[in-house]
């Protein structure tokens, strides 16, 4: 009796401990990113950006990029809605379908060879309407060998923006193809009829019923001095405008560039088409004294800028990366990250994209 006894004290231990694991396996530690948290390349969103791609058809190993993207819900399907914007302001796209917690990988040679510019990627159901699914995360590997002495290699994490909307961006129209209640994907037939008379939708990044805000502010953290062959790209986007007829063209900063005595030099610097990608020298940006005297050999620096546009007279919303390697190639520090959001957009002054809307056909 007593070993039987003991047998059954055993057995509901194992029992136990066998459903501490099962719990365990049901959800990640820890709590969950708020969605109300701003753009970021440390979060998961419905909206992603890539700031840069570049590719060769004719040479990969000379020019080419990577580009991934991972849909992190352990249960439900996505449609993600591609759309290639070259920094001439064209715009390409495609759709692909990525299952639960799936990585799908590209080589932008082999989809948009021969191009220079950004990527924009929307979570969308099976209509094409963009919905709130706040579980895609992103990056790109970026190798560029175009010259000797200006070669670079750099990984550049998408920025994830959520969907803050409960019912739709307007409140009118229902986005999900999550049931709220059972936590389970809706079939095609439940799914809202939106999008078949519908052309497009005009989709709105101001942090409350559209996507998280742009930047208003952006910060280069650290910039290294020319005079040891230290070069720093500069990357700036405006993401606004229709996806359909053509993105809004020009890219208008001031900025303040400061050198490590705290002292600033005021600054004009601008793009004409949708993508202003430029090595930081003594013409860009120019300043008084100019750029290699603000930061002399053995130095650094540090720059922020902003946009002088009229997006309902607040400037328009900015995204960026810096880049940093040396002119001669795979000599000291090389690597980038995205620029730094010091303030957002702020009262009407939203940037906003018109999406197109056509049903998904398969892959």
């Amino acid at each position: 009796m007593r070993t039987s006894r003991k047998l059954t004290h055993y057995l509901m231990l194992v029992i136990a401990v066998a459903m501490m694991s099962l719990t365990a396996l049901a959800a990640d530690p820890g709590e969950v990113y708020p969605q109300a948290a701003q753009a970021s390349d440390q979060k998961a969103g419905s909206l992603l950006v890539y700031t840069l791609y570049e590719s060769d058809g004719a040479n990969t190993v000379k020019k080419d990029s990577k580009v991934n993207i991972t849909n992190t819900n352990d249960s439900n399907p996505i449609i993600v809605h591609f759309f290639f914007v070259a920094a001439c302001c064209s715009v390409a796209d495609f759709k692909t379908e990525l299952t639960a917690n799936q990585t799908y990988s590209f080589l932008a040679s082999e989809i948009d060879p021969d191009t220079t510019g950004y990527i924009i990627a929307i979570a969308e159901n099976y209509l094409g309407a963009p919905i709130l699914f706040n579980y895609l995360i992103g990056d790109v590997f970026v190798r560029n060998n175009d010259t000797t002495t200006d070669a670079y290699q750099v990984n550049l994490a998408a920025i994830a923006f959520s969907a803050l909307w409960t019912a739709g961006p307007t409140g009118s129209v229902d986005h999900r193809t999550i049931n709220p209640e059972t936590k389970q994907r809706l079939r095609g037939i439940e799914l809202p009829a939106f999008g078949i008379t519908d052309v497009s939708e005009v989709i709105t990044f101001n942090g409350t019923n559209g996507y998280d805000r742009q930047g208003a502010t952006l910060a280069l953290s650290n910039i290294p001095s020319r005079a040891a062959n230290d070069r720093t790209r500069l990357i700036v986007i405006s993401p606004r405008g229709s996806l359909l007829t053509g993105l809004s063209t020009g890219i208008a900063l001031f900025g303040l560039l400061f050198d490590d005595a705290e002292q600033s030099q005021s600054f004009q610097l601008g793009a004409s088409n949708c993508q202003l990608n430029t090595i930081l020298s003594n013409t860009a940006p120019r300043t008084v004294p100019r750029f290699e005297s603000v930061i002399p050999s053995g130095r650094s620096g540090w720059m922020k800028i902003y946009t002088t546009g009229t997006v309902a007279n607040s400037g328009a919303g900015i995204l960026g990366s810096m880049i940093s390697y040396n002119q001669q190639a795979r000599i000291g520090f090389e690597g980038g990250h995205n620029l730094h959001h010091l303030t957002l957009t702020s009262g009407t002054g939203h940037n906003s994209l018109t999406v197109p809307i056509f049903p998904f056909t398969g892959n």
